[in-house]
Order: structure tokens, then C-alpha cells, then sequence
């Protein structure tokens, strides 16, 4: 049997970076799979990055890369023409399972569609049938129309694999209370095994990425590598206001004799960001993670001696690792995984 794995990746995103091989053993450990069809923005990029880290314990990667196929998410020449040919229902793997993927996969921080609301929109059959996985951060939901996503896709979904206890208590009280609905409504004893069906459904999982961390450290990084003083410094476009470059110029100064290192989680976004903090930081250093294999990428954090950014997998290494480091809040996850 074939599946389905929808996500973000492909954006030069080194978040995704740390989160992707251990889905992929995570989702062959789960579950018997002839080959898994995983939707990318950029094929190239992906076989790119594979051979980069393929070879490493951390990844596993060479025990199941064969049944891997990247497919682009862009499957015409316009990706508009894929998005209606899906949203009537004549997508190519319309009738393939589907695991939906994403750092906060369901949240009304971000804009229409990418709240969420591009599940039902794009893969209805799916969401209809009760095919598919929702996997990962669930955020807290303000708007009416959030509600009503979280209401209808929590009802179809066969599985919901959350990452923190936030997510899980929101998704267990949607689940528990369509079912208290269910049994009020009935009364019928036969709804028990219904009940621990449903209940069974929902499951708590770290986040991936703190295996992937966890597995390199295990692996030696750092071991060989003479103690370098440095800090690591990262800022999105959102949270690149005044108030806060003052912020990371403060942290700076009081380190003068370190090395100042900008980390560009987002190379679409926070790479951009570089040249307005060197204008404040001579000094400040640019670090092309895409040149390095993962076990490279997290010795910068296991040498660092501090570190301040907002990106949430620029935090978790340098809180896993044990470093001092300050956060700059931009979304409710970093209140999740890294503040709390």
C-alpha cells in the first residue's frame, strides 16, 4: 500500500531539516508501508539534502530510503491548476492515506489557507472517508472557523499524533466532547468501545527533533572540536522590529570577545534579516547551514556558549544542550516547547 505525506518541506527550513528523518522512521516503525509518496516544493533540494545526511546513525536513512519518492508539490505547470484539479477531486493521489504534517499543522496564527483550513479544501475525499493522519502542534483556537476545523477534523481523523500537552488536552476536549454529545444523545452501552476508540486515537509524542538532537550528541558531535567562544543569534522578519535588534545588541555586548554567529533557521525569511543585524553588529558572522550534514549544523550549538533567537528549532538545541539563552516569543509553540 502506498502513502501520503503532506507537509512544508523543501523551504530551506532548518527546523523541517531536524524533523524529517525521524518522521520517516517514526511513520515505517508505525506502520506497514509498500512506499511513501512524500510532497516537496523543491525534489532537487531534497536529494540535495539526503546525501548530505543519508550516511549518519542519527538518520537511519539507508533502511528504508527505497521506498521513498519525492514528488513536487507543484504537479503542472501552475501550481494554481493543481489546486483546483484537487479541490474538485481529481488530484492525482486523491484516493492515496494521507499524513498531515506541519510544525503547528491546525492553527489560526497563520493566514487562510495555511491555518489548516487547505486540509478539507484540497484533500475533502480524504477528510470524508476519515483517511488520514493529523500529525503534530495543534495551536489554541480563537476564531469561530477554527473551531469548526478543529470540530471536523478531529471527528474524521484515524489517528492524532500531538507533540506537547497543550495540543493534547485541546484535542482531547474536542474528541471527548462529540462523544459525550454521542452518548447523551443515545444512551446506548454498546458506545464504550466507540468511547475507548476514540480516546485510543489520540497519542502524545516529543517532538522528532529532540530525538534527532539527542541522537547526534550520542554520536560524539562536539568531541572533537576545540571550544570555540561564540554566541548564535537568529531573527525571523516577523520579530526583526527596533525593540528587539536592541534586544540581541544588549546580549551582544555583553560578550564582546565572542564570536557573534547569525543562524538563518529560514533561509527564505530570517536570511534576509542578516544584513539589517550587521548594520548594528559588524562583527556578526553568517552561517550557511545548508552547506553541512546535521551532526555539522548541531556542533554550532554544542560549542556555542550562549545563544538568542525565536525560531523554535533554534531554542531546542541550545535548551537541550544545556545553554544558556534567551527567546524571543513569535508564536504560541515557543510558549509550549521552549518557555513552559
Amino acid at each position: 500500500m502506498d502513502w501520503y505525506l503532506r507537509w512544508y518541506y523543501g523551504y530551506k527550513n532548518f527546523g523541517d531539516e531536524l524533523l524529517f528523518f525521524w518522521i520517516i522512521k517514526w511513520i515505517f516503525a508505525n506502520y506497514t508501508l509498500e512506499k511513501l509518496l512524500v510532497e516537496v516544493e523543491d525534489p532537487q533540494w531534497m536529494h540535495h539534502r539526503v546525501s548530505k545526511n543519508a550516511h549518519l546513525k542519527t538518520t537511519d536513512y539507508h533502511s528504508y530510503q527505497d521506498k521513498i519518492i519525492f514528488i513536487q508539490s507543484k504537479q503542472h505547470k501552475h501550481k494554481w491548476k493543481t489546486h483546483i484539479i484537487d479541490f474538485l477531486g481529481m488530484g492525482k493521489y486523491k484516493k492515496i492515506f494521507k499524513f498531515f504534517w506541519g510544525g503547528e499543522v491546525l492553527t489560526d496564527e497563520r493566514k487562510f489557507p495555511h491555518d489548516g483550513r487547505n486540509i478539507p479544501l484540497l484533500f475533502g475525499r480524504n477528510v470524508r472517508k476519515g483517511q488520514f493522519v493529523l500529525l503534530w502542534g495543534i495551536a489554541t483556537p480563537h476564531k469561530p472557523r477554527t473551531k469548526f476545523l478543529y470540530k471536523r477534523l478531529f471527528r474524521k481523523a484515524q489517528k492524532i499524533i500531538v507533540r506537547d500537552n497543550i495540543s493534547f488536552k485541546i484535542v482531547e476536549n474536542y474528541v471527548s466532547l462529540s462523544k459525550t454529545k454521542s452518548i447523551s444523545k443515545h444512551w446506548d452501552s454498546s458506545l464504550r468501545s466507540e468511547w475507548q476508540q476514540v480516546e485510543n486515537k489520540i497519542m502524545l509524542h516529543q517532538d522528532f527533533a529532540v530525538d534527532t538532537i539527542h541522537q547526534a550528541f550520542e554520536e560524539g558531535i562536539g568531541e572533537s572540536i576545540q571550544h570555540a567562544k561564540c554566541i548564535l543569534i537568529n531573527v525571523n522578519g516577523q520579530e526583526n522590529t527596533p525593540a528587539n535588534r536592541e534586544k540581541i545588541l544588549a546580549f551582544c555586548k555583553q560578550y564582546p570577545l565572542h564570536q557573534k554567529i547569525f543562524f538563518p533557521c529560514d533561509m527564505l525569511d530570517d536570511a534576509k534579516q542578516y544584513k539589517s543585524l550587521k548594520h548594528d553588529i559588524p562583527d556578526l558572522i553568517y552561517y550557511n547551514w545548508t552547506e553541512h550534514n546535521i551532526n555539522q549544523i548541531l556542533n554550532m550549538f554544542v560549542i556555542c556558549d550562549w545563544g538568542i533567537g525565536c525560531r523554535l528549532h533554534f531554542l531546542l538545541p541550545l535548551k537541550l544542550y544545556r545553554k544558556t539563552f534567551e527567546a524571543i516569543p513569535y508564536a504560541e509553540k515557543i510558549e509550549k516547547l521552549i518557555l513552559k
